[in-house]
């Protein structure tokens, strides 16, 4: 981290405008999704898929990447995100067809992984007091706000440049935030010690977690005591085991579970007495 820097209006822009490409464009798809299935000739259950493939994906690698902007570097990992945004939306502005289309929506999920916990960190960093306030709100802004007129914008951008043009704009603004992010110093968490991946962690994660949204999207059309049902299940269930005993009491884990026994984590206080 630079000694005495401190985060400027320009930053911010940059930030927002890395935020918004998963909260506002990649998220238009959902409101775009006729366009899109006509355009492409896929079956509706394809389509489906490359619909919630984005969240899916964020959701697997949020953690992961948190971790890794937090030691090897949150700009380094926020710049990767917009890389990442750049080539997913490419792929879905030159798609003819469900590959292209799904790969483009894994991208993007890869890549609001990568830009949601180094943005914010990086604002946490180099904000304090009232202006870490002021950033973070347009951190919201450009979350919450992107999202709430997700359905609008998109439906504005393609009713007048196709739905592809969604993913054009995703690309100038992907852009842009790198250009405005430039002159922000690398941060990153001080520490001696060296750093080793819980690879571990991730890929029994991974795993579970495909299981889960499979069984959740899938389970009426395989039948519920179907044999791929019940595989699916015993999946998950040996899966959320097999994480909870790699991660406890590990110091590198992908989550640190002594984060639920925190009283500020829970969701209610815990009751001592009857």
């Amino acid at each position: 981290m630079k000694m005495g820097y401190k985060g400027t209006d320009r930053m911010i822009a940059g930030i927002v405008f890395g935020v918004i490409t998963f909260w506002l464009f990649a998220q238009a798809i959902v409101n775009v999704g006729p366009a899109v299935q006509a355009d492409l000739g896929i079956p509706l259950d394809t389509l489906n898929i490359a619909v919630s493939l984005t969240a899916l994906f964020s959701g697997l690698f949020i953690v992961a990447a948190g971790g890794l902007a937090d030691k090897t570097g949150r700009k380094k990992i926020a710049y990767l995100g917009f890389v990442l945004s750049i080539i997913g939306s490419s792929c879905l502005v030159l798609s003819q067809g469900a590959v292209l289309l799904i790969a483009g929506r894994i991208i993007q999920g890869l890549s609001a992984a990568c830009i949601m916990p180094s943005t914010i960190a990086l604002m946490n960093a180099y904000f304090e007091g009232k202006a870490r306030q002021r950033a973070l709100s347009f951190w919201s802004i450009g979350s919450r706000g992107g999202g709430g007129i997700a359905s609008f914008a998109g439906g504005a951008i393609a009713s007048s440049f196709g739905w592809r043009g969604i993913f054009v704009f995703s690309i100038i603004f992907a852009a842009l935030g790198m250009i405005l992010l430039w002159a922000t110093p690398e941060s990153k968490r001080d520490s001696d010690e060296p750093f080793h991946f819980d690879f571990a962690g991730l890929s029994i994660f991974i795993v579970t977690m495909v299981a889960l949204n499979i069984f959740i999207n899938f389970g009426a059309a395989f039948g519920w005591t179907s044999g791929r049902k019940l595989g699916l299940l015993a999946t998950i269930l040996i899966g959320f085991a097999a994480f909870v005993k790699v991660e406890r009491n590990k110091h590198n884990a992908l989550l640190d579970l002594k984060l639920f026994g925190s009283k500020p984590y829970a969701g209610v206080p815990r009751r001592t007495s009857f």
